[in-house]
């Protein structure tokens, strides 16, 4: 798994440093979108405190792909693992999730000036497999921490904030992949 993660950044990285010419132009129309996001997710149900420590924070990367002038969707894939004195818990998530680009109609509705070039807000639904996994010594076991797979269903709400044509941030509120607040980093293919 950090194979893939380190990958992803491999790939965050390089498409950054060499933007595609067909780069999509954000604004209004997400018709043509390709972009890949890559960021950390906070308060998951495991904290940070007590006798657990963090090996692998909760890692998010995804891609959307534009499929109508307001509406994205792609594939999503998360990773953490976390440590206690005698056990460990790794989470692995998987699926997919779709986005509404909701500036136009904000602005629309309140008849702002939001730049729609330079800031994206968006709600997604997002749904998947959360593949959770137990480690530890055969005499230390806890009953409920043993392999499982769930599956989820969640609402996000969003927002990008655009630096160049190629290059944003993001934050994100809701149930997001291992997490229920997400940032990171945003790049147009």
């Amino acid at each position: 798994m950090r194979k893939f993660l380190l990958i992803a950044w491999v790939l965050f990285i390089g498409l950054y440093i060499f933007p595609s010419q067909s780069a999509m132009a954000q604004g209004s129309n997400f018709r043509n979108a390709r972009i890949f996001n890559a960021g950390f997710s906070l308060n998951y149900t495991y904290s940070y405190l007590g006798s657990r420590s963090l090996n692998v924070p909760p890692m998010v990367a995804f891609l959307e792909v534009g499929i109508h002038q307001y509406i994205t969707a792609g594939p999503y894939a998360a990773y953490s693992k976390w440590t206690y004195p005698e056990r460990t818990r790794s989470f692995l998530g998987l699926g997919a999730r779709g986005s509404f680009h909701l500036t136009p109609f904000i602005n629309d509705l309140i008849d702002g000036g939001i730049n729609e070039k330079d800031i994206d807000f968006y709600a997604s639904m997002i749904s998947g497999f959360e593949f959770r996994q137990y480690g530890g010594s055969p005499d230390h076991s806890v009953s409920g921490f043993f392999d499982n797979i769930g599956l989820f269903i969640g609402p996000v709400a969003g927002v990008r904030y655009y630096f160049s044509d190629d290059l944003a941030v993001f934050s994100e509120l809701g149930r997001g992949a291992l997490g229920s607040v997400t940032v990171g980093l945003s790049v147009n293919l």
